[in-house]
């Protein structure tokens, strides 16, 4: 096949596979550019599909033909990338036309790399097609002069070192001392990510620039080369990664492979016009060497001090995070007000100065669950009973879900007696000495199920509902309410999510003033711990500008009006999208909600549990304890707290995967609220079993209490500090026997520590007065007064 040929060659296979994917993809996570199988009423962000698709394939033709001419054994590194290169230029310029003004252009750069990760693979079939076509008669390499690759590396390495927008946007979930270019891995992994991005980027522009021809080719080729030389970046941080965390379960390093590789692909595209117009203009001068050598001098110095300024300022921005002073007075036996500590050691800590451990349970009574059968009710009433329980395991934190559908039914109008409910609820907890959590529940958007008579895309099923929105709040748009392997995979769900993200109707806007009454309702209860906006946000159908950057805006719209109408301060707890769920780790929301001095980062730790791997017999992705890392590096400067976590299976795997959970959340001294109190026959997460799932189990033929496994329950009721002095710095705890050290600070010095059991705890200290235990229902509180370091034990 002659060359002249292949551009229409490998841009009919890729518009081939495009069509494909359109047909055959149920709900739209395949296909290449994001839609659902068929084509819907158009919302904002669809109205601008038509721009992606024919920039894609122009650029995909302009690239292969500019470089058809390369022998085999180039034009297929080359003709991939070009593609890729070409898929995230057309998301980028769609996703400008539909989310403008609504985001700014870093953030949709970034928001690119997703793309990488299916574009790389629609890639490979155009790219191999090049194989196929005969090569031009050889032609020797010829190597661009030095100054224009060195030039064109220098430059492009000092706008990536010193630019905000590049320092912000990527790899800033990483370890200090991992290879990147933002100075959150410190001065070392700054410094380490420049020179590694810097060499590889100087040899992929001799190799990519040695057969370019023109200009154009040029452009492409300099390009092209820093896609390269970011994906080198990429594979030097798995490399670290490995080294400092080790292989883990099967999965984990070739996953991290791919998503830091696509990463780095899609962090040199957005650097890589810097190094095409550099390159472009370095040629240009290679007449006036003189001035080319002087420049690049200059060039060289420039860079050696931007790089040693940037990790400078990385460092200084390290030393200059401080802790607030805790405020001091209060005393220990009632609930204080909380707030957030933010820095090298975040923490939850109460108005006394003490750091707290919010460790209970999550409530789903108040939830509005879809009845699948309506002889079988959905939820367990919830009684003061309840909290009496709850507090004999020790807990002092219930994250209380409620629904949207409920507090506000109609649009503008609240139910008064579904808000009394909540009233008895908050007040019950705080008469049993736990904290609430306030938690806007919903599972797959709505409780909606599939109407009646619905004929489901090829590929998914008739699916029930959940809990969630209102009706009047669900705006489909006529897709189809179908699953396609479980609920978080459905048409309509998603593009519910899509045009709440996009405000359509005022969607959003309802959402952000039902909090602002609920803040005002109780924005002067010390007993609220805090408010956790949405539950696992579903990521719609344009991740991640809609699951992290619009999500990201939804938190800093509610978190406003929270603020201007509470009495006091509360903790915001903010979750990441369900993909965390789903799969162990996601990207941080973004947002200038992040400056707030008390949010605290609430990702599902639900790694080895009901993550996709775990659904599909696969080996983890991520296993539980490095879920934990993940979390917390994820976190940075913000507390973090395990909003749900909880393991389902065979009674072995269980009780294992717990008991290595309760070291986990210890060794990393958090708290969490397992999953879930009770569940109802009828709730449609059980599936309408022969048992209510929950810690307390329901016979739902007999409509009676099983007992409590008891690994489980030993293991959530464990030996725990309420609140300690100071900071924690160390716990080891395992149902009676529990060993902490601290160090005490400002504030109340009292010691609050839960044991369970009815035998008096044997109890050693070190700096702590006044050491005392007192009988609780269904344990102990042993108390006392801690100075310096202290260190408790009890058994």
């Amino acid at each position: 096949m002659p060359p002249r040929h292949l551009p229409i060659l490998t841009t009919g296979t890729l518009a081939a596979l495009i069509v494909a994917g359109a047909l055959l993809d149920p709900v739209g996570y395949f296909s290449l550019y994001g839609m659902p199988g068929r084509l819907l009423p158009a919302t904002r962000w669809q109205a601008a599909l038509p721009l992606q698709v024919p920039v894609l394939l122009g650029l995909t033709y302009l690239v292969t033909r500019t470089f058809s001419h390369l022998p085999r054994r180039r034009r297929f590194a080359t003709v991939w990338a070009g593609i890729v290169l070409s898929a995230l230029v057309a998301k980028f310029v769609m996703t400008v036309a539909a989310s403008a003004p609504l985001l700014n252009l870093a953030d949709l750069a970034w928001a690119t790399s997703y793309t990488v990760f299916k574009a790389g693979l629609y890639a490979l079939p155009p790219a191999a097609v090049v194989l196929a076509g005969r090569p031009l008669a050889e032609v020797r390499d010829q190597p661009p002069a030095a100054p224009h690759r060195w030039t064109a590396a220098l430059v492009t390495v000092v706008a990536a070192g010193t630019g905000e927008w590049s320092a912000a946007h990527w790899n800033t979930d990483l370890p200090d001392g991992v290879p990147s270019l933002s100075p959150s891995v410190g001065a070392l992994g700054l410094a380490g990510g420049l020179v590694i991005f810097f060499l590889a980027l100087s040899r992929a522009l001799h190799t990519f620039g040695s057969r370019a021809r023109d200009r154009v080719g040029t452009f492409f080729a300099a390009w092209l080369a820093t896609l390269w030389a970011g994906a080198a970046l990429g594979l030097a941080q798995v490399l670290v990664l490995i080294a400092v965390d080790g292989f883990g379960s099967p999965l984990r390093v070739p996953v991290s492979l791919y998503l830091r590789v696509s990463e780095g692909v899609a962090l040199g595209a957005a650097l890589g016009p810097i190094t095409a117009i550099t390159a472009i203009a370095a040629l240009a001068a290679l007449r006036h060497a003189h001035r080319v050598r002087a420049a690049t001098a200059r060039l060289i110095t420039v860079g050696i001090a931007s790089a040693v300024t940037a990790g400078s300022l990385a460092a200084a921005g390290d030393a200059a995070t401080s802790e607030r002073p805790p405020p001091t007075g209060a005393v220990s036996g009632e609930l204080l007000p909380l707030s957030a500590v933010r820095g090298e050691n975040p923490r939850i800590v109460d108005s006394a100065g003490r750091q707290v451990l919010l460790r209970g349970i999550n409530v789903n009574q108040l939830v509005d669950f879809y009845a699948p059968r309506p002889d079988v009710p959905a939820t367990v009433p919830l009684t003061e009973a309840d909290f009496v329980r709850m507090a004999e395991l020790g807990f002092n934190v219930v994250r209380l879900g409620f629904s949207w559908s409920k507090v506000e039914p109609e649009r503008g109008r609240y139910d008064q007696e579904y808000l009394r409910r909540l009233d008895e609820a908050v007040a019950l907890a705080e008469k049993h000495g736990m904290y609430t959590v306030l938690d806007m529940h919903q599972d797959g958007w709505s409780n909606e199920p599939t109407p009646a008579g619905t004929t489901c895309p090829r590929g998914t099923s008739e699916m029930w509902g959940y809990d969630g929105a209102p009706d009047w709040a669900t705006i489909t748009d006529g897709a189809p309410r179908c699953q396609f392997t479980g609920r978080d995979l459905s048409p309509a769900g998603n593009r519910a999510f899509t045009n709440f993200y996009f405000d359509r109707d005022g969607v959003q806007t309802r959402f952000v003033e039902v909090w602002a009454m609920l803040a005002a309702r109780y924005g002067d209860e010390p007993a609220i711990a805090g408010f956790d906006p949405l539950n696992e946000p579903g990521f719609a159908e344009l991740a991640p500008v809609t699951s992290t950057l619009l999500l990201g805006k939804v938190y800093d719209r509610v978190l406003n009006r929270i603020r201007r109408v509470e009495s006091r301060r509360h903790l915001f707890f903010f979750e990441p999208s369900i993909f965390w769920s789903g799969l162990g780790f996601d990207a941080m929301p973004r947002g200038t909600f992040r400056d707030d001095p008390d949010l605290v980062f609430s990702p599902r730790l639900y790694a080895e549990s009901i993550t996709m791997d775990a659904s599909l017999g696969l080996p983890a992705i991520t296993d539980l304890e490095h879920g934990f890392t993940l979390a917390k590096r994820v976190a940075g400067d913000l507390p973090l707290w395990s909003g749900e976590w909880g393991f389902w299976g065979g009674l072995l795997e269980i009780r294992d995967r717990v008991r290595r959970y309760a070291r986990a959340e210890d060794a990393h001294r958090i708290g969490g609220a397992f999953w879930v109190w009770k569940q109802a026959c009828g709730d449609p997460q059980n599936g309408i079993g022969p048992i209510g799932n929950g810690l307390n189990k329901i016979d739902c033929a007999a409509n009676t209490a099983l007992p409590r496994e008891p690994v489980t329950a030993a293991e959530v009721s464990r030996a725990y500090p309420r609140a300690v002095p100071g900071e924690l710095t160390s716990l080891r705890s395992s149902v009676r026997d529990l060993a902490l050290t601290g160090t005490a600070s400002r504030g109340d010095c009292t010691v609050d520590v839960w044991v369970p059991g009815a035998e008096t705890p044997e109890t050693t200290a070190v700096n702590i007065a006044d050491l005392t235990a007192k009988q609780a229902p269904g344990g102990w509180r042993v108390t006392g007064c801690a100075s310096g370091n202290y260190r408790l034990t009890t058994r």
